[in-house]
C-alpha cells in the first residue's frame, strides 16, 4: 500500500506521488449478487470501491488544457536553453480551481517523461520508490516539489527546497545566503530542470514590501538554471509581480513602453513570469459552458462504483443543480461527489439521490453562495405567484 502523502516534502515523497497508481477498478456486480455474497467477500469489495469512489480521475477540462497549452513551450525551452534567462509561468485564480491538483500532474508527467528520455536512471520496474533512499535516480532529481508555509521568508523558502533535498542546515547562525548556496548547489548536482512553488499567496510580501521575496526567487531561477512554475490564490492583488511598487503609466519615461508601465526594478518579475489566470469557476451562460459543464459532472459520475446508480442520471437530470450547489468550483463537486458517495454506501441507498445530495454539507463558502442562490429562487417564485392571472373560476375579490 502507497504511503498516504498529501504534500510531498521530500525527494522520497514525491517519487511516491510518481509511482502513485490509480486504485483497481473491481468488477461491476448487480445488487442481487452481492446481496447474496457473504459478509468476508462484501468487506474487500466495499473498500475497493470506496476507494475508487474517493480518487476520481484526474480531468483535463478546456481550463487545464488552456494552462498546459501556454506551458509547453516554456517547458521545452527550459530544458534545452542555455542561456541564463528561463521563462517561468504562475498559475493563478481564486482557490478550490484546482490549481495544486495541475502543479502535481504538471510535476509527474515532467519526472516521466525525463525517465523515459533517462532510462538507465529510471527504477526497474515492479520497483517501489518507498524502497530507495537517496542513490534512487543516480541521486537525480528532476523536479522539485515544494509547498510555501504561512510567511515563509526567502530563508524559510531556501530551508523548504533544501529539506526536499536532504540538504543539511548550517545552524542557528544560519542566513538566507547560507542557507541558499547549498541548496543552490544541491540542485545543480542533482540535474534540477523543474522547481514547482505551490501556496505563493503564502509567501512573506511585507519585509521590504515584497522585494526581498521577489528577488530570492529570481536568483534561485538565474542561479540552479531551472524553469519555474508556481501556483496561488489571487496573487494579482498583492505585490508579487511589481516587487512592492505599483505599476507606473508614464509615457515616454525610460524604461516605459507606450501606454504601458515601467519595467526597471520594479517590473523584473512581472517580466519573467507569465500569469496564467485561466483557472476559475465555470460558468454555464452559454450552450457551449452547460456541455463543458455537464461532462465535468458525467466525468465523477462515471467513476461511482454503487449498485443502484443510474448511469448519467445526475448529467442528466440534476447538472444545474450541481452547478448552483457548488457555485461552479470543481473543489466543491469533487467534495459533493466523494461524500454522497460514502454516505450512499454507508446508508445502503448506493445511488446518489437529491436527498443524499442535499445532505451533504460542503465547505462554508459553497454553503453561503448556495443559500443565497435558494434564496433568490424563492423570492423569484413569490414574484411570478403574485403577477400570475387567478386561475379560471376563482374569485378575485378580497371577501
Amino acid at each position: 500500500m502507497s504511503k498516504r502523502v498529501a504534500q510531498p516534502r521530500t525527494k522520497e515523497h514525491w517519487r511516491e506521488l510518481c509511482a502513485r497508481q490509480a486504485p483497481p477498478r473491481p468488477e461491476p456486480v448487480s445488487r442481487s449478487e452481492y446481496d447474496s455474497w457473504p459478509a468476508e467477500r462484501r468487506g474487500p469489495f466495499d473498500e475497493q470501491r470506496a476507494r475508487c469512489n474517493a480518487n476520481p480521475p484526474f480531468i483535463k477540462h478546456p481550463q487545464i488544457l488552456q494552462v498546459l497549452a501556454v506551458l509547453k513551450p516554456k517547458l521545452t525551452q527550459g530544458r534545452y536553453s542555455e542561456d541564463g534567462t528561463y521563462h517561468s509561468a504562475i498559475i493563478n485564480g481564486p482557490g478550490h480551481c484546482g490549481k495544486t491538483s495541475l502543479l502535481k500532474m504538471i510535476g509527474k508527467d515532467y519526472e516521466l517523461a525525463w525517465r523515459e528520455r533517462h532510462p538507465g536512471w529510471a527504477p526497474r520496474p515492479g520497483v517501489s520508490a518507498s524502497e530507495f533512499r537517496g542513490d534512487f535516480l543516480g541521486d537525480r532529481v528532476p523536479v522539485i516539489y515544494v509547498s510555501v508555509s504561512t510567511g515563509a521568508t526567502a530563508g524559510m523558502l531556501s530551508q523548504a527546497v533544501g529539506k526536499f533535498l536532504h540538504v543539511p542546515t548550517p545552524g542557528r547562525a544560519a542566513n538566507k545566503w547560507t542557507l541558499t548556496d547549498p541548496v543552490l548547489d544541491a540542485m545543480e548536482a542533482g540535474g534540477t530542470e523543474l522547481l514547482l512553488l505551490d501556496d505563493l499567496h503564502m509567501l512573506d510580501k511585507i519585509r521590504d514590501d515584497g522585494q526581498e521575496m521577489n528577488d530570492h526567487i529570481k536568483n534561485l531561477a538565474n542561479h540552479a538554471a531551472v524553469t519555474i512554475v508556481g501556483a496561488g490564490i489571487l496573487l494579482e492583488q498583492g505585490n508579487l509581480f511589481t516587487d512592492g511598487a505599483p505599476p507606473r503609466t508614464l509615457p515616454g519615461k525610460a524604461g516605459t513602453a507606450l501606454n504601458g508601465h515601467e519595467r526597471g526594478r520594479a517590473g523584473q518579475f512581472g517580466s519573467r513570469f507569465a500569469d496564467l489566470q485561466h483557472l476559475a469557476p465555470f460558468r454555464i451562460t452559454t450552450a457551449e459552458k452547460q456541455r463543458t459543464w455537464m461532462s465535468l459532472v458525467r466525468h465523477f459520475e462515471s467513476n461511482l462504483i454503487l449498485l443502484d446508480h443510474q448511469p448519467d442520471s445526475l448529467t442528466l437530470k440534476h447538472w444545474r443543480y450541481l452547478y448552483e450547489r457548488t457555485s461552479g468550483y470543481i473543489g466543491g463537486l469533487a467534495m459533493l461527489f466523494k461524500d454522497a458517495a460514502h454516505m450512499a454506501m454507508d446508508s445502503g441507498a448506493e445511488a446518489l439521490t437529491r436527498d443524499i445530495l442535499d445532505s451533504v454539507i460542503l465547505g462554508h463558502d459553497d454553503e453561503v453562495d448556495y443559500a443565497k442562490t435558494k434564496a433568490r429562487r424563492q423570492a423569484a417564485a413569490k414574484r411570478r405567484a403574485k403577477s400570475a392571472p387567478p386561475a379560471s373560476g376563482q374569485s378575485t375579490g378580497t371577501g
